[in-house]
């Protein structure tokens, strides 16, 4: 027997050995509670659209203090945190703290050459946590920016603890998402918890929908938000599947399908989409050519018996972006919405650069949802409704007689009507 082949099943022996003695993780998979859910039958061409004041019972434009050092360009990332928007801006490299009312108070610059990908909220600690070094170490800031320390982000393996799609459920403990991923099981990068969708726990103690090794090879066509997203609850998260049009709701140690949606057979996927082998390793191609299908079903939140979701197709849509009542039924298309009064006939959907596109609903807290216009939008909008006589609060006054087209975005804080 060759040198080659002792070192391979030596690797495989300790590779078993591991899987045996290694902890709890390994082998605590938390199930999927399918007992009872919610089916929603909808087609997002017939969604309705109507005026401001008809989808909601309040807004608040809120501008965002426009200084030298807090100047951006896009709200790539919105967050809250204690009363203060947290403002990731990609092209700057910089997160921007302000006050609720949009005074800056302070800014967080990212390293020359190395890009923040995304911060992360603690509410326990009151801190915004972020890497400056491609996920190798985590800084935990205060409101003020100051770094309060820096903690090193990679297990023994040399694998991220907090990555793209995590959020803390506690001071220390954390819930994550990543996507499907071929990896061998003789790599040193490999763990208990690589094919698996959901992660528990910091370390890692639990897991939740594993996968098999002919399901690490699906290729996914990701998108510009989460699929994991945060409720009011902050321990409790609604998480969509690639390719899956199912919600599931997650908790620290629970698994529930919470609703199945079941859309036209011309905006779906086929049924077979994840296990037909025609499609292996061609399941992007397939959604780039056949572009009204919808893939993705993310940026879920609740409010009360409102959903809003967005239903990812590869080309947008008037219908991508929408608010559906589980106790009417109604289905509304958020971009359908038109300016009135109550909007100062104002927009409430950034049509003039892509960042809607991209991000859509930044944000929610569970009682309002929250989005962000250009200054140019604004400006255009004002003067679109020229001919209106709009009495204007004195937010939006000052706003308008100080700053230009090309000022900081402005962040729009709306409550939507319980009954729809």
């Amino acid at each position: 027997m060759n040198s080659r082949i002792i070192r391979r099943l030596f690797s495989q022996v300790v590779g078993l050995a591991f899987l045996i003695v290694t902890p709890a993780y390994a082998q605590n998979i938390v199930q999927i509670d399918t007992s009872s859910f919610t089916a929603i039958r909808i087609d997002p061409s017939n969604a309705m659209g109507g005026n401001v004041s008809d989808i909601f019972s309040g807004l608040e434009y809120i501008p965002l203090e426009t200084t030298p050092k807090s100047t951006l360009g896009k709200v790539n990332q919105l967050g809250i945190l204690n009363g203060h928007f947290v403002v990731l801006d990609y092209d700057k490299n910089a997160i921007f703290i302000f006050e609720d009312n949009g005074k800056f108070r302070a800014r967080i610059n990212g390293k020359k050459g190395i890009g923040i990908q995304r911060f992360y909220i603690n509410r326990w600690t009151n801190q915004i946590v972020f890497s400056n070094d491609n996920f190798q170490s985590m800084n935990y800031c205060d409101l003020d920016g100051k770094v309060v320390r820096t903690d090193r982000n990679m297990d023994l393996s040399g694998i991220p603890i907090i990555y793209l799609n995590t959020s803390f459920t506690s001071k220390d403990q954390l819930i994550g998402y990543d996507q499907y991923r071929d990896l061998d099981t003789l790599s040193i990068y490999y763990k208990p918890y690589s094919r698996s969708l959901l992660r528990f726990g910091h370390p890692i103690h639990s897991i939740g929908m594993p996968y098999t090794a002919a399901e690490s090879k699906i290729d996914v066509l990701s998108t510009a938000v989460s699929p994991l997203k945060p409720t009011a609850d902050d321990t409790v998260f609604l998480f969509t599947k690639p390719y899956d049009y199912l919600v599931y709701s997650i908790t620290p140690s629970s698994i529930a399908l919470a609703y199945k949606f079941i859309f036209p057979q011309s905006f779906s996927l086929p049924d077979d989409f994840l296990v037909n082998r025609i499609y292996e390793q061609k399941r992007i191609a397939f959604v780039q050519k056949n572009k009204s299908l919808i893939f993705s079903l993310n940026n879920f939140y609740k409010l009360g018996h409102n959903l809003l979701f967005r239903a990812s197709a590869y080309t947008s849509s008037m219908e991508d972006n929408l608010i559906y009542n589980l106790a009417s039924g109604s289905l509304i298309a958020y971009k359908r919405i038109l300016p009135d009064e109550m909007s100062f006939f104002l927009p409430i959907c950034d049509k003039v650069t892509s960042n809607f596109e991209n991000i859509g609903i930044a944000y929610s807290d569970g009682t309002y949802i929250y989005t962000s216009l250009s200054s140019l939008s604004l400006f255009n909008g004002k003067e679109e409704a020229k001919d209106k006589k709009v009495a204007y609060p004195e937010t939006l006054k000052r706003y308008f007689n100080k700053s230009t087209s090309t000022s900081n975005p402005v962040i729009l804080r709306l409550k939507l009507k319980e009954e729809l």
